[in-house]
């Protein structure tokens, strides 16, 4: 008995069909593999240029450019108006930082006080905490929740305050 490859071939050419039609092959956008990460660097520095004064600089020992955002480590932001700002970790997006992780703020009229998160909005000039945090004043100590800080108005308030004030007399 001799087998003619015909009779292989088209059977398998109908199984090929059949495959083709049911599989129904749609065509998918390629995605990378990678991050979004773009640039590292080290040792970062950014400054902002005003014509009479110095403006807003942030350093930070590490700086990871992705696509929409920095995110940085060991920063340090300070302002013309002698604000300064320290943290461990701290993400720039959009005009505003939201620092993490052992956050110092201190004034240069010696206002300070420390918290684990923290939103600073370039733009508005204002900073909020959403957890607890210390101010120290003067020798005065006030712990709360929730500080609101405008820096335009000089404004500060919170949630939940405990303090204890010393009032200095004038002599």
């Amino acid at each position: 008995m001799v087998l003619k490859i015909e009779y292989i071939l088209i059977p398998i050419t109908i199984i090929l069909i059949l495959s083709i039609i049911g599989i129904n092959p749609s065509s998918k956008p390629a995605t990378s593999s990678r991050e979004d990460r773009e640039v590292l660097f080290k040792n970062f520095y950014l400054f902002e240029l005003k014509t009479d004064i110095e403006g807003k600089k942030v350093l930070a020992d590490e700086a990871i450019k992705h696509t929409n955002y920095l995110d940085l480590r060991e920063v340090n932001l300070s302002d013309e108006n002698g604000h300064n700002i320290l943290s461990t970790r701290a993400v720039y997006e959009d005009g505003a930082v939201f620092m993490k992780d052992d956050i110092k703020f201190t004034r240069n009229d010696g206002l300070t006080f420390a918290t684990k998160d923290l939103s600073y909005d370039f733009k508005k000039e204002k900073i909020e905490t959403f957890s607890s945090f210390i101010l120290d004043f003067n020798g005065s100590r006030i712990k709360g929740d929730n500080l609101e800080y405008n820096m335009k108005a000089k404004n500060i308030s919170a949630d939940d305050i405990e303090a204890s004030i010393i009032l200095e007399s004038k002599s």
